[in-house]
Order: structure tokens, then C-alpha cells, then sequence
């Protein structure tokens, strides 16, 4: 009974280490912070923020809303993030046991995510929406999870109340008994040695002359997080307590996000995002830049047929790779994995209850490792999923065009939609062929119902950088950036909502970067690209809105967000899965 509420990412991790003991991977790949792959970013490099140590797991716990978590016979630390969740640091070897109490229904590893305006702020008449209505973001707080900041900018001067860093070793929050919580004079002893929260902050909240911020009043609350889903719900929770002790209203920018979730709002942290959200508590998130990119496949599987999703694995690029599967609790399917040179796993069928869903096979050179459990509580839909990892430990998987096989032996012929995750910068495993979809790619936390999840539009393509040279980002100005992900989501929900500037956007620069690069502009500016650009200019408007209107609720923000944008030649109130219902014009707020 407990392997049914244990994820399958969870599932074959414990199985790993109970059969051959490897290094514990970092716990769950896919989720990255956003920003874009062109000349003009910073803030792309990986961020390596203290992990678990490697007999130990982040995770979430999910009960009832009403049940009450304490194990005071193991080593778990819980803390509660709304009624019914909990996330916890949970030994590997209890984790089957914490399983089986009769009070938990799940428990889901945490996921690793990675990060994903001069001309800007005028293109949507923001300078004009501030001056009409005297805001600047006064009395509002404005929540950056993100990489850090560089809080000696002066950008931010005498306007950040905290910063939680979240990767440094310490005793915590409330939130979270991890990391060490920085005030006044020591809040520069927290560093952004990767740019992009420094940059996602000066967007939504910057004050410079050249280079503002679209609401430069606002105080700034700065979560350093470890980039796992787990912390990132501490620090949202985080946030609006002190946004409470300080009785204003608060918005919270995530710039990051990934694919290893059902892409339908009901992974653990989207739950999160929609239980903490209310008014006066608003949430906006990057929808994504795998535009360009086929991560998503789709095929349909019907009765004496096999179906087969190929993916191209490129040579010398990934060192681990996965998929993860889903399809209707209707359908029963079973998976098999062929290798570049014609090599078939065995059909793997569904393990539900006893029995382990976690297989691993040894062909051409590579671990194939397959994960089939049951049916996934929190929505009821079967996900499975396909590990491949080089034998030689360190080495690349092997390249060439793989074969995910699924046929089906009970129920009707269902759509199955397959994701593709690997640890590259960016995703290098692709599907090719038919089964290859131009949709879907909004994951999480964007595909959070009360989040504001917010597509790329690109206002500038051209700057000049420090040295006097000219520089081009090879995008079309005034139309929708080809990297912005589509919708919609899996359940067909519409994703994403609106569409702002972030392609190229100059903001703040982290002074523990290189100072040698093309893309910046001065000793204090640098440009960067992506939808975690559009998501804090976004983020910079709901808290004007909210200075106007302390208590609006998500659903209000969304609406009067819907109502200012418009997809260039369609009539107001259109949607497009890339532009959601257009880009946003502050004239019309």
C-alpha cells in the first residue's frame, strides 16, 4: 500500500540506492529558472545551492486538510505550508515507512528548478499609467524567489526588508528550519553570484535613472533559494507573512520553473501557489522558453497496435536523461524502451499495490531505468517514467534516435503526452517524427490556476553595450518571442494569461559577475532576455494595481489584466496558447 502514494521520480531513487547504492541524484531534474538562450543574458549558469546530503530527501507530504504530521520517532523535520502539505527532509531509509501512516496520502520529491527598460516600460504606457494615477508601488511588497540579489545596488537602496538565503547553512525561518534570515546591515551578506534575481528585481522594482523599474516604491522581500520546489513553497509563505506583520498587500515573482509535473496545476507546488494566493496575495510566474524547443510529444494508443515516440539523444551532451509520461486513469498501457541499435526492453506493465513499479534493464551501454505505478492520487491519471543513464558513470548517454513503446492491454485507446527532461543547460533531448507537439510546454509552478503566468513579447532588438559597439538580439521587434511557451495546459486550461516585454530588457547587475561581458551596458546595468523578464514586469504592475486596490484577489488582478491586453490584430478578449489574451497595456488598466 505505501508504494502507491510514493511518486515515481521517489520510487526510482529508492530503488537505485536499495539495489546497487549509486550517488543519490540531484533530486528531481527539469525545473529550471528562466531565462533565454541568446547572446544578451546573464543568469543561465546553473545554480549549485547546498543539496541534502545524500541519505536524505526533500520532499512533500500531503494529507487532509484537517490531519496533524509529527514523527517523533524518526529523523523527518516537517513544516506546514497550507492545510494539507508539508514539506520535510525525510532519511531515504524511512521514507517507505513514512509512506505506510495511515494519515499521509503522498509523498512527492522535490524537483530541482533552474532559473529560467528603457524601451520596455513605454511600449505598454507604463510611464504614463504611474504618472495618471500617482503610483509607484508604495506600500506594497514586492516578493523576489529567485537567485539572490546584490543588495548594495542602488537600485534597491533602503528598500529591501529581507532576505531569507535559503542556501546558506543556518537555522531558519518559521518557514523552514534551513538557511539564515538577513536585516538591515548583514543583508549584504547574501550574494547573487548568479544575476538573475539581481536583474528580475530591478525590473519589477528597480529605481534608476536610465533604467527603472516598473514599481521603483515598492519594498522588496528576497528569498535565495535552493531552487527546490519544496523551498520555493517556504519562501512564498515566507513572503506573505511578512507582508502580514507589515499589513500591506504583496505580490511574489517566480522566474523559473520546469517539466517534471502532470502540467495541470496538481503538483504540489501549484497547489501550494493556489491555497496561499487570496487578496492582497497575488503570484506571477514565467511561462516558460521552450518555445523553440520539442520537449513535448503526444500519441495515441490503440488496442493491437504499438505505438512509438522517438527522441533524439545528441552525441556528448546529457549524462542522464528522462521522460515522464502521462495518460486517463481509463486506460491501462505498458512501456518498453528501444535503443538507438534496435534493442527492446521488456513490456512493462502497471504495479499497483505490492511489488515494486521500479525496473532497471542493461542495454547498449546505458541503464533504462522504467517506473510504472499506479495511478497518481492527486489528479487520478497514470504517469510513468524512463530513465536512461550511462553504465560508465560520468559518461554521456549514449546519442542516436531512441524509441519510447507503449501499447495498450485494458480500456480505451488513450492520448498519452511525454515530456522530456535532461541535465543539460538547456534541453538537448528532443522528440522527432510525428509524435513531436508545438503545445503544452507551460509547466510548473506557471500552470498554477491563481498564477498569473506570463508569455515574452519583444520590444527591443538592438543596444549599444559599454564598449560603444551594437549589438542584435535575433528576434522580430513587436511580435511574440519565438522561445515564449505555449499552452495550453494538459487539462486544457488556458496558459498563458497575459504577455509582456522581455526581450531585451535592461535592469540591475549583480556585481559579483564578470564584468567583461558583451551584454552589459554600464558599470550597474546589464541585458537579459526571457520570460523571467516578462514575469516581474508583470509583477511590477499587480503591485501598483495594488497600491490603487490593497485586497484585490488573483481572479480581480487576472480580469483587469485580461481586459488591457490585446493580441495585435485580434478583437479584445481573444486567446492564443502563446499570447494568452495579449500584451498587456498599462493605458488600459
Amino acid at each position: 500500500m505505501s508504494t502507491r502514494k510514493i511518486d515515481p521520480r521517489l520510487l526510482a531513487l529508492l530503488a537505485a540506492v536499495e539495489t546497487t547504492n549509486p550517488p543519490v541524484p540531484a533530486p528531481g531534474r527539469g525545473l529550471r529558472l528562466l531565462a533565454a538562450r541568446t547572446p544578451a543574458h546573464r543568469g543561465t549558469r546553473r545554480v549549485a545551492p547546498a543539496a541534502p546530503p545524500a541519505s536524505a530527501a526533500r520532499v512533500f507530504l500531503e494529507a487532509s486538510r484537517s490531519a496533524t504530521l509529527d514523527f517523533p520517532n524518526t529523523a523527518t523535520a516537517v513544516s506546514k505550508v497550507v492545510d494539507g502539505l508539508w514539506t520535510a527532509t525525510v532519511p531515504l531509509d524511512e521514507v517507505r515507512t513514512l509512506a505506510s501512516h495511515r494519515a499521509v496520502r503522498r509523498v512527492t520529491l522535490a524537483r530541482r528548478l533552474r532559473p529560467l527598460l528603457d524601451k520596455a516600460l513605454p511600449r505598454v504606457h507604463v510611464p504614463q499609467f504611474r504618472t495618471a494615477n500617482a503610483l509607484t508601488g508604495t506600500r506594497v511588497i514586492v516578493g523576489v524567489i529567485d537567485s539572490g540579489i546584490d543588495a548594495k545596488h542602488a537600485a534597491f537602496a533602503g528598500r529591501i526588508l529581507r532576505v531569507w538565503d535559503q542556501t546558506r547553512q543556518g537555522a531558519g525561518v518559521p518557514e523552514g528550519p534551513y538557511g539564515v534570515e538577513f536585516t538591515g546591515a548583514d543583508l549584504t551578506r547574501s550574494r547573487d553570484t548568479d544575476g538573475h534575481g539581481t536583474h528580475v528585481a530591478g525590473i519589477a522594482a528597480g529605481d534608476h535613472p536610465d533604467y527603472g523599474g516598473v514599481a521603483p516604491g515598492a519594498s522588496i522581500v528576497v528569498v535565495r533559494t535552493t531552487m527546490d520546489d519544496t523551498d520555493i513553497a517556504d519562501g512564498i509563505r515566507y513572503v506573505f507573512r511578512i507582508a502580514g506583520q507589515q499589513g500591506v498587500p504583496a505580490v511574489v515573482n517566480l522566474s523559473l520553473g520546469g517539466h517534471d509535473d502532470g502540467h495541470d496545476g496538481s503538483d504540489p507546488l501549484c497547489k501550494v501557489i493556489d491555497e496561499a494566493s487570496g487578496p492582497g496575495r497575488i503570484v506571477c510566474c514565467a511561462a516558460g522558453n521552450e518555445g523553440d524547443d520539442n520537449i513535448h510529444g503526444l500519441t495515441k494508443v490503440t488496442r493491437h497496435t504499438e505505438a512509438g515516440m522517438r527522441f533524439h539523444v545528441p552525441v556528448g551532451s546529457v549524462t542522464e536523461t528522462s521522460l515522464t509520461g502521462w495518460y486517463g486513469s481509463k486506460s491501462r498501457l505498458e512501456v518498453a524502451v528501444r535503443t538507438p541499435d534496435g534493442k527492446l526492453t521488456p513490456f512493462q506493465a502497471i504495479v499497483d499495490g505490492t511489488g515494486s513499479p521500479t525496473n532497471r534493464y542493461e542495454l547498449a551501454g546505458t541503464h533504462i531505468i522504467v517506473t510504472t505505478p499506479g495511478a497518481d492520487p492527486a489528479n487520478g491519471d497514470y504517469n510513468f517514467r524512463v530513465t536512461l543513464r550511462s553504465i560508465t558513470r560520468g559518461a554521456h548517454v549514449r546519442q542516436g534516435i531512441w524509441q519510447l513503446r507503449l501499447r495498450l492491454v485494458a480500456g480505451p485507446a488513450p492520448t498519452v503526452h511525454v515530456w522530456t527532461l535532461d541535465d543539460a543547460e538547456f534541453p538537448e533531448v528532443t522528440f522527432t517524427g510525428s509524435s513531436r507537439s508545438d503545445t503544452m510546454k507551460v509547466g510548473s509552478p506557471g500552470s498554477a490556476s491563481r498564477a498569473i503566468t506570463v508569455g515574452c513579447f519583444t520590444s527591443k532588438t538592438t543596444w549599444t553595450d559599454r564598449a560603444g559597439h551594437e549589438r542584435e538580439l535575433g528576434y522580430a521587434a513587436g511580435r511574440i518571442t519565438s522561445f515564449s511557451s505555449e499552452g495550453p495546459l494538459r487539462n486544457r486550461a488556458r496558459k498563458p494569461d497575459v504577455t509582456a516585454p522581455g526581450a531585451i530588457i535592461a535592469s540591475a547587475f549583480s556585481r559579483f559577475l564578470s564584468p567583461d561581458a558583451e551584454d552589459i551596458v554600464s558599470d550597474d546595468i546589464v541585458m537579459m532576455s526571457g520570460t523571467s523578464m516578462a514575469s516581474p514586469f508583470v509583477a511590477g504592475l499587480v503591485a501598483l494595481l495594488l497600491e490603487r486596490t490593497p485586497t484585490l484577489t488573483p481572479e480581480q488582478v487576472k480580469n483587469t489584466l485580461k481586459i488591457a491586453s490585446r493580441i495585435p490584430g485580434r478583437k479584445a478578449g481573444a486567446f492564443d496558447v502563446k499570447w494568452g489574451y495579449g500584451l498587456v497595456d498599462a493605458n488600459r488598466l
